[in-house]
Protein backbone atom coordinates (compact mmCIF):
# COMPACT_ATOMS: atom_id res chain seq x y z
CA UNK A 1 0.00 0.00 0.00
CA UNK A 2 1.35 3.38 -0.89
CA UNK A 3 2.45 5.57 2.01
CA UNK A 4 0.30 8.65 1.69
CA UNK A 5 1.68 11.81 3.02
CA UNK A 6 0.50 15.23 4.16
CA UNK A 7 2.45 17.90 4.81
CA UNK A 8 1.84 20.09 8.09
CA UNK A 9 3.46 23.23 8.40
CA UNK A 10 4.74 24.44 12.15
CA UNK A 11 5.07 27.84 13.25
CA UNK A 12 8.72 27.94 13.51
CA UNK A 13 8.69 27.85 17.34
CA UNK A 14 7.22 24.52 17.53
CA UNK A 15 9.69 22.80 15.08
CA UNK A 16 12.35 24.22 16.06
CA UNK A 17 11.76 22.48 19.82
CA UNK A 18 10.47 19.27 17.93
CA UNK A 19 13.81 19.20 16.11
CA UNK A 20 15.67 19.95 19.68
CA UNK A 21 13.82 16.38 20.73
CA UNK A 22 11.17 17.89 23.16
CA UNK A 23 8.07 16.37 23.02
CA UNK A 24 5.35 18.77 21.45
CA UNK A 25 1.47 18.25 22.12
CA UNK A 26 0.44 20.07 19.05
CA UNK A 27 1.96 17.81 16.76
CA UNK A 28 0.40 14.83 18.71
CA UNK A 29 -2.47 15.42 18.24
CA UNK A 30 -1.79 16.37 14.77
CA UNK A 31 -0.09 12.96 14.42
CA UNK A 32 -2.96 11.18 16.17
CA UNK A 33 -5.83 12.94 13.89
CA UNK A 34 -3.36 11.29 11.01
CA UNK A 35 -3.27 8.08 12.40
CA UNK A 36 -7.03 8.13 12.51
CA UNK A 37 -7.60 9.44 8.49
CA UNK A 38 -4.68 6.94 7.69
CA UNK A 39 -1.94 9.37 6.53
CA UNK A 40 1.82 10.09 7.19
CA UNK A 41 2.29 13.59 8.22
CA UNK A 42 5.12 15.29 7.31
CA UNK A 43 5.88 18.43 9.68
CA UNK A 44 7.89 20.78 8.56
CA UNK A 45 8.28 25.04 8.85
CA UNK A 46 7.95 27.67 5.94
CA UNK A 47 11.74 27.40 5.15
CA UNK A 48 11.83 24.01 4.16
CA UNK A 49 10.05 24.57 1.63
CA UNK A 50 12.00 25.71 -1.36
CA UNK A 51 10.75 27.26 -4.94
CA UNK A 52 12.14 24.59 -7.62
CA UNK A 53 12.95 21.82 -5.80
CA UNK A 54 11.03 18.88 -5.80
CA UNK A 55 11.25 17.00 -2.19
CA UNK A 56 11.09 18.61 0.81
CA UNK A 57 12.83 18.16 4.58
CA UNK A 58 10.55 17.23 7.42
CA UNK A 59 10.01 15.51 10.36
CA UNK A 60 8.35 11.65 10.54
CA UNK A 61 7.41 9.31 13.20
CA UNK A 62 9.52 6.19 13.18
CA UNK A 63 8.68 3.98 16.38
CA UNK A 64 8.13 6.38 19.44
CA UNK A 65 10.68 8.88 18.26
CA UNK A 66 10.27 11.75 14.69
CA UNK A 67 13.59 12.05 13.03
CA UNK A 68 14.38 13.99 9.90
CA UNK A 69 13.53 12.75 6.52
CA UNK A 70 13.55 13.73 2.72
CA UNK A 71 10.29 12.86 0.62
CA UNK A 72 8.49 14.57 -2.48
CA UNK A 73 6.47 16.85 -1.97
CA UNK A 74 3.15 16.13 -0.23
CA UNK A 75 0.09 16.63 -2.83
CA UNK A 76 -1.59 18.37 -0.15
CA UNK A 77 -0.04 20.85 2.63
CA UNK A 78 -1.79 22.24 5.59
CA UNK A 79 -0.54 25.77 6.99
CA UNK A 80 -1.28 28.24 9.32
CA UNK A 81 1.33 30.22 7.79
CA UNK A 82 1.10 31.90 4.70
CA UNK A 83 3.25 30.56 2.04
CA UNK A 84 5.67 33.04 -0.03
CA UNK A 85 4.26 34.28 -3.79
CA UNK A 86 7.48 32.11 -5.07
CA UNK A 87 6.27 28.92 -2.73
CA UNK A 88 2.81 29.45 -3.24
CA UNK A 89 3.15 29.47 -7.55
CA UNK A 90 5.75 26.64 -7.19
CA UNK A 91 3.08 24.75 -5.27
CA UNK A 92 0.90 25.48 -7.82
CA UNK A 93 2.77 24.37 -10.61
CA UNK A 94 3.56 21.32 -9.02
CA UNK A 95 -1.04 20.77 -8.57
CA UNK A 96 0.13 20.32 -4.90
CA UNK A 97 -3.29 21.22 -2.74
CA UNK A 98 -2.23 23.47 -0.09
CA UNK A 99 -5.17 24.83 2.30
CA UNK A 100 -4.90 28.63 3.73
CA UNK A 101 -3.17 29.86 0.74
CA UNK A 102 -4.59 33.42 1.29
CA UNK A 103 -7.02 35.49 4.29
CA UNK A 104 -7.49 39.00 4.57
CA UNK A 105 -4.77 41.92 5.88
CA UNK A 106 -5.65 42.33 9.06
CA UNK A 107 -7.44 45.12 8.69
CA UNK A 108 -10.62 45.78 10.93
CA UNK A 109 -12.30 48.44 8.56
CA UNK A 110 -11.82 45.88 5.58
CA UNK A 111 -13.18 43.07 7.15
CA UNK A 112 -16.25 45.32 8.56
CA UNK A 113 -16.94 46.72 4.63
CA UNK A 114 -17.27 43.01 3.72
CA UNK A 115 -19.42 41.44 6.25
CA UNK A 116 -21.52 44.55 6.02
CA UNK A 117 -22.41 42.96 2.21
CA UNK A 118 -24.16 40.27 3.24
CA UNK A 119 -27.98 41.51 4.88
CA UNK A 120 -27.52 38.35 6.57
CA UNK A 121 -24.81 38.98 8.46
CA UNK A 122 -25.37 42.91 8.54
CA UNK A 123 -27.70 43.09 11.54
CA UNK A 124 -24.72 41.14 13.58
CA UNK A 125 -22.34 44.22 13.18
CA UNK A 126 -22.09 46.70 15.73
CA UNK A 127 -21.84 50.30 13.89
CA UNK A 128 -18.98 51.06 12.79
CA UNK A 129 -16.74 54.19 10.93
CA UNK A 130 -13.62 55.32 10.12
CA UNK A 131 -11.93 57.03 12.80
CA UNK A 132 -11.93 60.59 11.93
CA UNK A 133 -12.76 63.60 14.26
CA UNK A 134 -16.25 64.60 12.21
CA UNK A 135 -17.12 60.67 12.49
CA UNK A 136 -16.21 60.63 16.34
CA UNK A 137 -18.71 63.59 17.22
CA UNK A 138 -21.39 62.25 15.22
CA UNK A 139 -20.95 58.85 17.09
CA UNK A 140 -20.99 60.59 20.38
CA UNK A 141 -24.26 61.96 19.17
CA UNK A 142 -25.66 58.39 18.66
CA UNK A 143 -24.32 56.42 21.00
CA UNK A 144 -23.14 56.67 24.84
CA UNK A 145 -20.38 54.35 24.90
CA UNK A 146 -17.60 54.03 22.13
CA UNK A 147 -14.89 51.92 21.39
CA UNK A 148 -11.65 53.39 19.30
CA UNK A 149 -9.08 50.62 17.85
CA UNK A 150 -6.30 50.73 15.15
CA UNK A 151 -7.77 49.12 12.41
CA UNK A 152 -4.43 46.81 11.75
CA UNK A 153 -3.82 46.71 15.65
CA UNK A 154 -3.58 43.27 17.84
CA UNK A 155 -3.80 42.05 21.19
CA UNK A 156 -5.89 44.88 22.05
CA UNK A 157 -2.86 47.66 21.95
CA UNK A 158 -3.98 51.03 20.98
CA UNK A 159 -7.96 50.66 21.89
CA UNK A 160 -9.88 53.23 23.78
CA UNK A 161 -12.90 53.60 25.27
CA UNK A 162 -15.27 56.74 25.68
CA UNK A 163 -18.04 56.72 27.80
CA UNK A 164 -20.73 60.05 27.60
CA UNK A 165 -22.44 60.91 31.11
CA UNK A 166 -26.20 62.67 30.70
CA UNK A 167 -24.17 66.15 31.62
CA UNK A 168 -22.58 65.52 28.50
CA UNK A 169 -18.72 65.32 30.00
CA UNK A 170 -17.07 62.23 27.92
CA UNK A 171 -14.61 60.15 29.82
CA UNK A 172 -11.84 58.25 28.10
CA UNK A 173 -9.98 55.82 28.77
CA UNK A 174 -6.65 54.40 27.47
CA UNK A 175 -3.45 52.53 27.78
CA UNK A 176 -0.59 54.34 28.66
CA UNK A 177 1.39 50.63 28.65
CA UNK A 178 0.72 47.10 28.95
CA UNK A 179 -2.06 46.35 31.30
CA UNK A 180 -1.79 50.02 32.48
CA UNK A 181 -4.69 52.55 31.76
CA UNK A 182 -5.11 55.87 32.31
CA UNK A 183 -8.70 58.05 32.27
CA UNK A 184 -9.55 61.79 31.28
CA UNK A 185 -12.71 63.47 31.07
CA UNK A 186 -13.59 66.53 28.77
CA UNK A 187 -16.82 67.80 27.19
CA UNK A 188 -16.56 70.12 24.06
CA UNK A 189 -12.72 69.87 22.92
CA UNK A 190 -11.78 66.62 21.94
CA UNK A 191 -8.44 65.70 23.62
CA UNK A 192 -4.90 65.90 21.27
CA UNK A 193 -4.37 62.32 22.14
CA UNK A 194 -7.16 61.17 19.90
CA UNK A 195 -6.57 63.65 16.84
CA UNK A 196 -2.90 62.70 16.87
CA UNK A 197 -3.66 58.61 17.21
CA UNK A 198 -5.63 59.83 13.96
CA UNK A 199 -3.04 61.19 11.75
CA UNK A 200 -0.40 58.25 13.71
CA UNK A 201 -2.36 55.50 11.98
CA UNK A 202 -5.74 54.21 10.72
CA UNK A 203 -8.73 53.95 13.67
CA UNK A 204 -12.43 52.82 13.91
CA UNK A 205 -14.98 53.94 15.95
CA UNK A 206 -17.62 51.59 16.94
CA UNK A 207 -20.59 51.45 19.05
CA UNK A 208 -19.47 49.50 22.40
CA UNK A 209 -21.17 46.75 22.57
CA UNK A 210 -22.56 45.98 26.37
CA UNK A 211 -20.71 42.49 27.28
CA UNK A 212 -22.78 39.97 29.25
CA UNK A 213 -20.31 38.89 32.46
CA UNK A 214 -19.44 36.29 34.28
CA UNK A 215 -18.86 37.13 37.39
CA UNK A 216 -19.64 40.82 37.08
CA UNK A 217 -16.34 40.72 34.30
CA UNK A 218 -16.80 41.54 30.77
CA UNK A 219 -16.46 38.38 28.40
CA UNK A 220 -16.63 37.67 24.95
CA UNK A 221 -16.26 34.71 22.55
CA UNK A 222 -13.81 32.87 20.13
CA UNK A 223 -15.74 30.73 18.18
CA UNK A 224 -13.08 28.32 15.59
CA UNK A 225 -14.71 27.50 11.99
CA UNK A 226 -12.70 25.08 10.18
CA UNK A 227 -13.17 22.35 7.50
CA UNK A 228 -13.27 18.84 8.11
CA UNK A 229 -13.37 15.54 6.42
CA UNK A 230 -16.45 16.01 4.61
CA UNK A 231 -14.93 19.07 2.72
CA UNK A 232 -17.86 21.53 5.17
CA UNK A 233 -17.68 24.11 7.21
CA UNK A 234 -18.00 22.98 11.26
CA UNK A 235 -17.65 24.84 14.10
CA UNK A 236 -14.66 23.27 16.54
CA UNK A 237 -14.93 24.92 19.34
CA UNK A 238 -15.99 27.99 21.31
CA UNK A 239 -14.14 29.63 24.61
CA UNK A 240 -14.70 32.50 26.18
CA UNK A 241 -12.37 35.22 27.05
CA UNK A 242 -12.68 36.70 30.52
CA UNK A 243 -11.68 40.45 31.24
CA UNK A 244 -9.32 40.98 34.24
CA UNK A 245 -11.96 43.00 36.20
CA UNK A 246 -14.83 44.25 36.32
CA UNK A 247 -13.81 47.91 34.90
CA UNK A 248 -11.59 46.43 32.23
CA UNK A 249 -13.28 46.51 28.78
CA UNK A 250 -10.71 44.47 26.79
CA UNK A 251 -10.47 40.35 27.27
CA UNK A 252 -7.45 40.00 25.48
CA UNK A 253 -4.97 37.43 27.35
CA UNK A 254 -2.22 39.13 26.97
CA UNK A 255 -4.39 42.47 28.80
CA UNK A 256 -4.75 39.70 31.61
CA UNK A 257 -7.53 38.34 30.33
CA UNK A 258 -8.31 34.37 31.01
CA UNK A 259 -9.61 31.92 28.45
CA UNK A 260 -12.73 29.55 30.02
CA UNK A 261 -14.97 27.13 28.67
CA UNK A 262 -18.30 28.49 26.68
CA UNK A 263 -20.65 25.61 29.00
CA UNK A 264 -18.89 27.09 32.37
CA UNK A 265 -19.13 31.13 31.31
CA UNK A 266 -22.65 30.90 29.89
CA UNK A 267 -24.51 28.44 32.58
CA UNK A 268 -23.65 31.23 34.62
CA UNK A 269 -26.39 33.15 33.22
CA UNK A 270 -29.79 31.38 34.01
CA UNK A 271 -31.48 33.95 31.87
CA UNK A 272 -29.76 32.72 28.61
CA UNK A 273 -30.48 30.14 27.42
CA UNK A 274 -27.38 27.98 26.44
CA UNK A 275 -28.30 25.96 23.80
CA UNK A 276 -29.87 29.12 21.74
CA UNK A 277 -26.73 31.03 22.38
CA UNK A 278 -24.81 28.13 21.04
CA UNK A 279 -27.13 27.91 17.81
CA UNK A 280 -27.34 31.33 17.52
CA UNK A 281 -23.33 31.91 16.94
CA UNK A 282 -22.42 28.52 15.24
CA UNK A 283 -25.21 29.85 12.60
CA UNK A 284 -23.54 33.09 12.46
CA UNK A 285 -19.68 31.50 12.09
CA UNK A 286 -21.12 29.34 9.95
CA UNK A 287 -22.38 32.04 7.56
CA UNK A 288 -19.35 34.58 7.81
CA UNK A 289 -16.80 31.78 6.99
CA UNK A 290 -18.99 30.82 3.89
CA UNK A 291 -19.31 34.67 2.78
CA UNK A 292 -15.81 34.90 2.93
CA UNK A 293 -14.87 32.26 0.80
CA UNK A 294 -15.11 34.63 -2.32
CA UNK A 295 -12.47 36.90 -0.41
CA UNK A 296 -10.03 34.64 0.41
CA UNK A 297 -7.69 31.87 -1.79
CA UNK A 298 -8.62 28.17 -0.06
CA UNK A 299 -9.45 29.05 3.43
CA UNK A 300 -10.08 26.48 5.93
CA UNK A 301 -9.13 27.43 9.59
CA UNK A 302 -10.94 30.77 10.76
CA UNK A 303 -11.08 32.25 13.97
CA UNK A 304 -13.60 34.74 14.72
CA UNK A 305 -13.90 37.16 17.77
CA UNK A 306 -17.99 37.37 19.10
CA UNK A 307 -19.15 40.05 21.26
CA UNK A 308 -22.11 38.79 23.19
CA UNK A 309 -24.32 41.59 25.13
CA UNK A 310 -26.34 40.93 27.75
CA UNK A 311 -29.73 39.38 25.80
CA UNK A 312 -27.38 36.76 24.37
CA UNK A 313 -27.25 38.20 20.96
CA UNK A 314 -23.81 37.69 18.96
CA UNK A 315 -22.31 40.70 17.09
CA UNK A 316 -19.38 40.02 14.93
CA UNK A 317 -16.21 41.87 16.26
CA UNK A 318 -12.89 40.80 14.20
CA UNK A 319 -11.48 37.75 12.56
CA UNK A 320 -7.95 35.31 12.43
CA UNK A 321 -6.71 33.52 9.77
CA UNK A 322 -3.43 32.86 11.93
CA UNK A 323 -4.69 32.28 15.08
CA UNK A 324 -2.67 29.76 17.09
CA UNK A 325 -3.51 26.89 19.03
CA UNK A 326 -1.68 26.61 22.34
CA UNK A 327 -0.45 23.71 24.13
CA UNK A 328 -3.42 22.20 26.32
CA UNK A 329 -4.19 23.53 29.85
CA UNK A 330 -8.23 22.07 29.10
CA UNK A 331 -10.11 18.55 30.51
CA UNK A 332 -13.46 17.35 29.85
CA UNK A 333 -15.22 19.42 26.84
CA UNK A 334 -12.70 22.04 26.40
CA UNK A 335 -10.23 18.63 25.60
CA UNK A 336 -12.70 17.36 23.02
CA UNK A 337 -12.90 20.88 21.20
CA UNK A 338 -8.66 21.28 21.55
CA UNK A 339 -8.39 18.27 20.00
CA UNK A 340 -11.42 18.62 17.16
CA UNK A 341 -8.96 22.08 16.35
CA UNK A 342 -6.32 19.43 15.11
CA UNK A 343 -8.34 17.19 14.31
CA UNK A 344 -10.33 18.91 11.03
CA UNK A 345 -7.90 20.16 9.61
CA UNK A 346 -6.02 16.54 9.27
CA UNK A 347 -9.72 15.24 8.01
CA UNK A 348 -9.95 17.85 5.51
CA UNK A 349 -6.42 16.85 3.76
CA UNK A 350 -7.88 13.28 3.62
CA UNK A 351 -11.40 15.01 1.97
CA UNK A 352 -8.83 16.48 -0.87
CA UNK A 353 -6.83 13.35 -1.11
CA UNK A 354 -9.08 11.33 -1.50
CA UNK A 355 -10.38 13.68 -4.20
CA UNK A 356 -7.49 13.72 -6.58
CA UNK A 357 -8.15 9.75 -6.84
Amino acid sequence: MTQEYIGVILPDGIFDRLSAGKKQINVRAYQAAADHFGLTPVFMKLSCLKPGVDQVQGFIKKGKEYGLETVDIPKVIYTRSFLTKKQSRFLEEKKVQFFNKKGIGHNKWEMHEIMSEDPEIAPFLPETVPGTIENLLLMLEKHRQLIMKPAKGSHGGGIMKMTKDKAGRVKLRYPIARRKWKEIQFKEDIPPLITEAFKMKQYIIQENIKLATYKKKPFDLRAVVQRDQTGDWVVAGILCKVSPSRNQFVTNISQGGRSLGFDQVVKEHPYLSHSRVQEDISKLTLKMAKHLESYTDHIADIAFDIALDKKGRPYFIESNFRGRYGNIRYKGKRLEEWKAKHFNPIGYGRFLLDRQT
